[in-house]
């Protein structure tokens, strides 16, 4: 039998998402089949979703057909998780989707609707099978964990060797050395970093680096509770730091999107570009001709955190509808375990399952360097912002720091935005 039918109010929810993305809609129970649906918020034929659906595929006809994934994919992310709340608030939860451990996922786990995953995990001696770091990322700040990751990443400055070449650059080490390259590149005439400042993400990402430095993940999960103040040292020092290096990003970064951005970089119109390994395969010619490298996170003395601990993350998790998680769904589940480390990797991406390279696919120089930088990485790692904040608060935040960072408005202002914000969610 169908383990879950979906009603009429979720498919007419989807129809559109489901269209766009020329996905199937609602899958009609013929009495016979287990469906399984995903709400996902992946893009539509990447290697997440082409891995997923090749080993549902591969399951399905193990089983003889009688098992199905049906995947209705919404990759706009504020779209995604504005149809999610209302699917949740009307008591349609799909049977998996796709979450962050965000205060909003906490209100799921709350409400007793999401499985946990770190206890299946455990019970089916699997949790060892996966990367630390990967499985941390995705714990909740008291250590329980709900969501399970499909990817892995690790996140660098990319910069073109030809420019600080021809302007005698050496490549950062510490906080101040990179601000001091960018200041002789901007003398130079010209751009120090592309940044994509519509998806307010990476700029956020900048606001992050120094409290990580100075206190690893501690400053941001006190803010995000109310502990502390935006106005703390550590947030004013963050703060500072936003004020120094926006300067240094093209002009009009707040309205540059994210592909005008990478496209600034890799057209040599900008020296430096902040994304994580997912974009291997858009650097990878110009790594191999020798026209780009990249760097880590500079620290500086007295930092908590080293030199090889930044921003690491699995992305997106995979939460599961504590209703419908049968026996069935568990199997499946294991067979992806079971199957996802190898093929993933084989689309050139980092499995947060532990996985050798097979010697059935041919690596790129580019993609061995990061898989060895991803296993000698350090203990810490930077948990982007917008994990911890509510969506509000992050809202206020993301829109008022590309303010701060083009010089139009002030730390005061700044500081009391966010702890205003924050307060009217911890207070509520």
């Amino acid at each position: 039998m169908r383990k879950k039918l979906i009603s009429a109010a979720l498919a007419l929810t989807f129809a559109m998402s489901a269209l766009t993305a020329g996905n199937v809609t609602a899958y009609a129970d013929d009495g016979d089949v287990t469906t399984v649906t995903w709400y996902a918020s992946r893009p539509v034929d990447g290697a997440i979703d082409k891995t997923m659906r090749e080993i549902a595929q591969q399951y399905s006809d193990e089983h003889d057909g009688k098992w199905k994934m049906e995947v209705i994919t919404e990759a706009d992310r504020p779209s995604y998780l504005s149809k999610l709340r209302t699917l949740v608030a009307g008591g349609n939860m799909p049977d998996i989707i796709d979450i962050d451990a965000t205060p909003y996922c906490q209100e799921l786990v709350d409400a007793g609707l999401l499985v946990d995953v770190k206890k299946f995990l455990q019970d089916e001696n699997l949790y060892d099978s996966y990367q630390p770091t990967a499985l941390k990322y995705q714990e909740f700040t008291n250590g329980t964990m709900y969501t399970l990751p499909l990817e892995y990443h690790v996140e660098m400055i990319w910069y073109n060797k030809k420019i600080f070449a021809d302007n005698n650059l050496e490549v950062p080490k510490t906080m101040d050395e990179w601000l001091d390259v960018c200041a002789k590149l901007k003398d130079a005439g010209i751009t120090p970093i592309a940044v994509d400042g519509v998806d307010r993400w990476p700029v956020l990402r900048y606001l992050a680096f120094m409290p990580f430095r100075e206190s690893g993940n501690d400053y941001i999960i006190n803010l995000s509770e109310g502990k502390a103040s935006m106005g703390d040292d550590i947030g004013k020092k963050a703060i500072d730091f936003m004020q120094k290096i926006g300067p240094y990003f093209q002009d009009g970064f707040g309205a540059t999107d994210y592909a005008t951005a990478q496209a600034m970089f890799l057209d040599g119109q900008a020296a430096m570009y902040y994304i994580g390994d997912w974009e291997i395969a858009a650097m990878q010619d110009e790594y191999q001709n020798g026209d780009i490298g990249y760097f880590y996170l500079p620290t500086y003395d007295g930092a908590k955190t080293a030199a090889n601990e930044f921003c690491v993350n699995s992305g997106i998790g995979m939460a599961f509808n504590s209703e419908t998680f049968d026996d069935k769904t568990k199997d499946f589940i294991k067979y992806v375990i079971a199957n996802y480390g190898k093929l993933y990797a084989e689309k050139d991406q980092m499995s947060p399952i532990k996985t050798e390279l097979s010697t059935d696919h041919e690596y790129s120089d580019l993609y061995k360097s990061v898989y060895n930088d991803m296993n000698n990485t350090g203990e810490n790692f930077l948990k982007p912002w917008d994990c911890y904040l509510d969506s509000n608060s992050c809202q206020v935040m993301e829109d008022n720091l590309l303010l701060l960072a083009a010089g139009d408005q002030g730390p005061d202002e700044f500081i009391n935005l966010v702890d205003s914000a924050i307060a009217d969610y911890t207070n509520q």
